[in-house]
C-alpha cells in the first residue's frame, strides 16, 4: 500500500499540471491569433505563487527530502538539483507576471516574452514534477519509515497556518476553482469559444 503523503503529494502534482496545461493551451491559442483572456491568466499566475510556490514546494524541500537525506545519501545529488528548480521557477513566475502586466498594457513585445515565458516555464515545471514521481518517490518508498511517512503526511495535510490565520488548500482550492470556470470548454467549465 502507498502512504498516503505519496498520493497527497501525486494530487498536488496532478493540480499543478493541469493549471500548467491550461497555461499552455491558452498561449497556443493566442499565438494562433485568439484573444487573451487576462482575467484567467492571471488567476492562473495567483496559483503558481500562491500554492506551489508558497505552499507546495517548501514542503517538498522541509519533510521529503529531508526525511530522504537522513536515510541515504544516493539522493543527494538528486535533491540537490529538485531544490535548485524550486528556486529557479519564482524568478520565471515574476518575469510572467511583469510580462502579463505589460501585453495587457498593449505592449506586442511583451506579449511574445510572455508566451516564450510561459511555455518554457510549463515545460520546466513538468519535467521537475516528473523528476519526482520518477526519480525521487520511488527512492522515498524504498527508504523511509512508516514514521518518516507519517510525518510528511501530517505536513501535507496542514490546511492551517496558525500562525498567520492562512488556509493554504482553501486558498488553492478557491482559486483553482476561478480557472476551471474561466477555461473554456472542454478543458474547464467556461464558456466555450
Amino acid at each position: 500500500m502507498k502512504p498516503e503523503a505519496v498520493q497527497i503529494i501525486r494530487d498536488e502534482h496532478l493540480a499543478i499540471s493541469a493549471v500548467l496545461y491550461s497555461l499552455r493551451y491558452l498561449v497556443k491559442g493566442m499565438r494562433k491569433g485568439e484573444a487573451p483572456n487576462f482575467p484567467l491568466l492571471r488567476a492562473i499566475l495567483d496559483y503558481i505563487v500562491s500554492y506551489p510556490d508558497r505552499w507546495h514546494h517548501p514542503k517538498e524541500d522541509k519533510y521529503l527530502f529531508s526525511a530522504v537525506q537522513r536515510r541515504t545519501r544516493e539522493a543527494d545529488g538528486l535533491i540537490g538539483r529538485l531544490e535548485r528548480e524550486h528556486t529557479l521557477g519564482y524568478p520565471m513566475v515574476e518575469d510572467l507576471k511583469k510580462q502579463l502586466v505589460a501585453f495587457q498594457g498593449g505592449d506586442a513585445q511583451a506579449g511574445e516574452a510572455f508566451y516564450d515565458t510561459a511555455e518554457r516555464y510549463a515545460e520546466f515545471e513538468w519535467e521537475h514534477l516528473r523528476t519526482e514521481e520518477d526519480a525521487l518517490i520511488p527512492i522515498a518508498e524504498r527508504v523511509l519509515t512508516a514514521e518518516d511517512w507519517a510525518e510528511i503526511a501530517i505536513a501535507f495535510r496542514e490546511n492551517d497556518n496558525p500562525l498567520f490565520g492562512i488556509k493554504p488548500k482553501d486558498e488553492a482550492e478557491t482559486l483553482y476553482q476561478r480557472i476551471l470556470s474561466l477555461t473554456p470548454a472542454p478543458l474547464g467549465l467556461g464558456k466555450a469559444q
